[in-house]
């Protein structure tokens, strides 16, 4: 069997459900990357244009001396639950990624298995590099040159009877290995739905997000208030978004089962949680993505979910909470909240 096949099929073992090969060229979508970053697009993610993450991401065998291979893998996790609750039951949101422990340790673990047998397979010594997304590597385009898939219209990858709802990771190698041919075609040639489904219109027509509209950069990585004008588009989101991926075809289709279970629920009650002490809060949360907002963040979401959904009680706990927050911006977001509260009852879009 050749190599490549040995490599794919203990990575298949490993339980990730996608492997291909690529070499570590510079990815096509560089410098759309760059124009993306020059746009403003990334927002607050300042790290992205840093000179040295740029560097890397135009030059991916720069991330380890003597690179001649990529190894691109994809764990599947399980999508949405459906139907989603009633708009007015006072349950939040948490997008279908996060209530698995953080796929960044799980994804790395994998990764670091199938090194360790590299040289095995290899009869030799082999140096090698493990990437997630925290890694400064244009994944995406790595992983469709590599043959795992196509890039949609929402700037995710799709694989073939997969869908989207996959964790990426790289494997960089010394090894020359045969790389695999991207796949041809267009899936999202005639369909706009996600582009349209958006609740911020954060789609680009370029295949690329603008961060600074989109709901899951709002909600995880933005720190501090959320403008006021998009404030009633989160709905009951409190952890990200997964509506561009819930309404595409190519996601009907899609495995609704994974090897991971999830640990937290997916509708969390906003009282209970409003309730919560930070250290509570960490406990609850611990080992999964959710820690990413912050305290700060999660309860400023949280305020924003209960102004959106308006359910009983949200007003007392929402004030009680605003005169024991000492932050500027949560202050500024209860009492934006507390105002929509007392207001006459407008429909949000969720």
């Amino acid at each position: 069997m050749p190599l490549e096949s040995e490599i794919k099929a203990e990575a298949i073992k490993l339980g990730f459900v996608v492997c291909g090969i690529t070499t570590p060229a510079q990815p096509e979508t560089f410098g759309a990357f760059q124009s993306w970053i020059e746009a403003g697009c990334h927002a607050g993610m300042d790290y992205l244009a840093r000179p040295g993450s740029l560097s890397a991401r135009e030059n991916p065998a720069s991330l380890l001396p003597g690179c001649r291979s990529v190894i691109c893998v994809g764990l599947s996790y399980p999508p949405p639950e459906q139907p989603a609750p009633a708009s007015r039951s006072g349950l939040g949101l948490i997008a279908a990624y996060a209530l698995l422990p953080d796929y960044h340790h799980v994804v790395q673990a994998g990764l670091e298995k199938l090194a360790a047998r590299l040289p095995g397979l290899a009869g030799r010594s082999v140096q090698s590099k493990v990437c997630v997304d925290t890694s400064p590597i244009l994944e995406k385009d790595l992983a469709r040159r590599a043959g795992l898939g196509w890039i949609g219209r929402n700037s995710l990858l799709y694989a073939p009877r997969l869908g989207s709802y996959l964790f990426l990771g790289e494997l960089l190698t010394d090894l020359e290995l045969l790389p695999d041919a991207s796949l041809q075609g267009d899936p999202c040639q005639d369909c706009r739905r996600c582009v349209d489904a958006c609740p911020t219109q954060a789609l680009r027509p370029d295949r690329s997000v603008d961060a600074r509209r989109c709901l899951s950069y709002l909600t995880i990585e933005h720190r501090g208030s959320i403008q006021s004008d998009l404030r009633p588009l989160l709905g009951w989101r409190v952890f990200g978004c997964d509506t561009c991926q819930a309404v595409c075809p190519l996601n009907q289709a899609a495995p609704t089962s994974a090897s991971a279970l999830p640990v937290i629920s997916a509708h969390p009650d906003l009282l209970e949680e409003l309730a919560l002490s930070q250290a509570a809060w960490k406990a609850k949360y611990q080992g999964t993505p959710v820690l990413r907002a912050g305290y700060a963040g999660y309860r400023r979401n949280l305020a924003v979910a209960l102004a959106n959904l308006r359910p009983e009680g949200a007003f007392q706990a929402l004030q009680a909470a605003l005169e024991e927050e000492l932050s500027p911006d949560l202050r500024d977001t209860f009492r934006w909240a507390l105002e929509q509260l007392q207001a006459p009852d407008v429909k949000t879009k969720s």
